[in-house]
């Protein structure tokens, strides 16, 4: 038997342990406790037992993430809901996105690594923060499925790019909506921005022949074969009449339930689907096709990348650095906040070149700071320093070099809000306006309309 089966099975019997010990004497001492601070407390008791057990609290956090997940076909229907893209209000709100935006940033990709699959469920980034509201409800794990299918696209064709990296310039530019995912004019613009042939339609067949011509395929899926509710995945190959597709929310036994048991095989994390059955069954609302040079290399070892700046976001201690990716000595330690320069990952490792040389733990990385040192912190603002007949810009970019954005691009609440103010259709935020600041980049913060200068706000 594996040291990892074993390591389950005692994992396992070590929480019916603790349940069964909960049903004598827990309840007593937690009676005047709410619902959830039981949960929590026995939770906490679970984790505390087995890091003294076997294992730290990082190295849980650090199991290997090459393996598919567990999960049910209910789990499935949550994220579902977080992913659900196909009103045509929808569909409207990310052309308006799209078309305002007028300028693109300049991108540093990591080396070419080829065709890699990347699920949004990664332990690496589930949690890291996919929302442009501030939720931190909305994950890449929970909502992700599109920046995580244009990562694959973009890593496979340009060079390695990560779902947290891609979600986080949807986010910025505008392409993640308040509740239903991502926005179909993300493909579009992520074309662009990476200078690659772009195709959109809503024809298979013609979606099929566009792969058989040397074009990775995003597809927009609704409720069927491959989701409950509103998905992307990618079909990256065809043999004869079989795509090959890489689905970015695989789970163990998801094609295991009653309606769609016998119409995908799966072998690794490659689905195969026939044509007849995709067209039958996947329920496909619109296609977007990316160029390449048809010399596919299929990745599946560690991927590296060019070197990137990152933010230490430990909560309340130091950040190990060591002399390997893995558990090696600890040669330093850096604070929360500590600017780091990456040079290459190792599964969920960093390697680093400033301020240290060294590796650390990359779920301990975030790609934004919660401060600056203007002193703004991400929190509510309200507009307070606009004239009468005045509004605050808001724009595509953390600086007066980005587009600003029309009031069709505000948000409901935004226009609401002006509405109160005096002007509904202000092409900015009126003085009074409530917003919440998700992230901060100098004296810019991000808002769910989009980034606006905080030197005209006040925090509240």
């Amino acid at each position: 038997m594996s040291e990892n089966k074993k390591r389950n099975i005692v994992l396992i019997v070590i929480a019916v342990f603790i349940g069964i010990l909960s049903g004598f004497g827990f309840y007593n001492t937690n009676k005047d406790n709410s619902t959830e601070e039981i949960v929590s407390s026995a939770v906490n008791e679970i984790k505390d037992y087995i890091t003294t057990y076997n294992m730290s609290q990082e190295e849980i956090e650090e199991l290997p993430s090459t393996e598919i997940v567990e999960q049910t076909e209910t789990q499935e229907q949550e994220v579902s809901a977080e992913q659900e893209v196909e009103s045509e209000d929808f569909e409207l709100q990310g052309e308006i996105a799209y078309n305002g935006t007028t300028e693109y940033p300049n991108i540093s990709l990591g080396n070419y690594a080829g065709l890699t699959y990347y699920n949004q469920t990664d332990s690496r980034w589930r949690n890291h923060q996919y929302s442009s509201i501030g939720d931190s409800s909305q994950t890449i794990g929970t909502s992700g499925c599109g920046p995580t299918s244009a990562a694959m696209v973009v890593t496979a064709i340009k060079g390695t790019i990560t779902p947290p990296e891609m979600g986080d310039l949807f986010v910025q530019y505008g392409y993640r909506s308040s509740n239903n995912g991502t926005y179909w004019s993300a493909f579009r613009w992520t074309a662009d921005v990476f200078d690659i042939g772009y195709q959109e339609t809503s024809s298979l067949d013609t979606a099929i022949n566009l792969v058989r011509n040397n074009n990775y395929v995003i597809v927009s899926v609704g409720n069927g074969l491959f989701t409950t509710g509103g998905h992307f995945i990618v079909i990256v190959g065809i043999d004869g009449d079989t795509l090959k597709i890489y689905d970015p929310y695989l789970y163990s036994g998801k094609f295991d339930t009653s309606t769609r048991r016998g119409k995908v095989t799966v072998s690794g994390n490659t689905v195969y689907c026939s044509i007849n059955n995709f067209r039958n069954y996947a329920n496909y609302k619109g296609f977007f096709a990316y160029k390449h040079d048809g010399n596919v290399q299929e990745n599946t070892g560690n991927v590296t990348t060019s070197t990137y700046t990152r933010y230490v976001s430990t909560n309340s201690k130091n950040l190990n650095v060591r002399s390997g990716a893995g558990y090696y000595s600890i040669i330093g330690s850096l604070k929360k906040g500590t600017v780091v320069t990456v040079a290459e990952t190792n599964g969920s490792w960093s390697r680093i070149t400033s301020p240290i040389n060294g590796w650390v733990s990359s779920s301990y990385l975030s790609s934004y700071t919660s401060s600056s040192t203007t002193g703004y912190r991400t929190g509510k603002y309200r507009v307070t320093n606009v004239s009468k007949n005045s509004v605050l810009c808001v724009r595509t970019g953390p600086s007066t070099k980005y587009s600003k954005k029309t009031y069709r691009q505000l948000s409901t609440n935004a226009r609401s809000q002006n509405r109160t103010n005096g002007n509904y259709y202000a092409n900015g935020y009126k003085n009074g306006v409530v917003f919440t600041v998700s992230k901060i980049s100098g004296n810019w913060g991000l808002t769910p309309s989009g980034w606006v200068c905080l030197d005209y706000c006040t925090k509240i």
